[in-house]
């Protein structure tokens, strides 16, 4: 039986929005660049936040915050998949998700804490190698 190949790269696109997401950047941690309308936002590290669930994995941003108002957030989701070559790559559909969360110091907001927006994505995933990868196999 053939091994599968797990990619670490996925680049995404919908209406108005382009994502880049590395499982693993150059210095091994995950970067993403967010691009919506005429803004290029970039994240790494711990800024991004993976939920493994059996739906496929959810990758989060917080993409802005105002102190006791709100905070938004961008979410995609990225379903399991296997290439079957590590110079392959695989198209995919998803969907991504804006969150605005309400927040305050003076106690719970009335009503629902949280508003969502879908967009319709789509996508290549692929296997990329780093130089610090080739570095630490040799």
């Amino acid at each position: 039986m053939a091994a599968t190949v797990t990619p670490n790269y996925y680049d995404l696109q919908g209406p108005g929005i382009v994502i880049g997401y590395s499982t693993s950047g150059i210095d091994g941690k995950p970067e993403l660049s967010l691009k919506k309308g005429r803004q290029t936002q970039t994240f790494s590290g711990e800024e991004i936040n993976t939920l493994e669930s059996t739906i496929g994995t959810v990758v989060s941003v917080t993409i802005a915050s105002t102190v006791d108002r709100e905070s938004k957030l961008f979410s995609f989701l990225l379903p399991s998949i296997n290439l079957a070559t590590a110079a392959g790559k695989q198209a995919f559909r998803t969907i991504g998700i804006t969150t605005l969360k309400k927040t305050t110091i003076a106690g719970p907001v009335k009503g629902p804490q949280q508003t969502y927006k879908s967009v319709n994505l789509r996508g290549n995933a692929r296997q990329v190698t780093t130089i610090a990868q080739k570095t630490a196999t040799v």
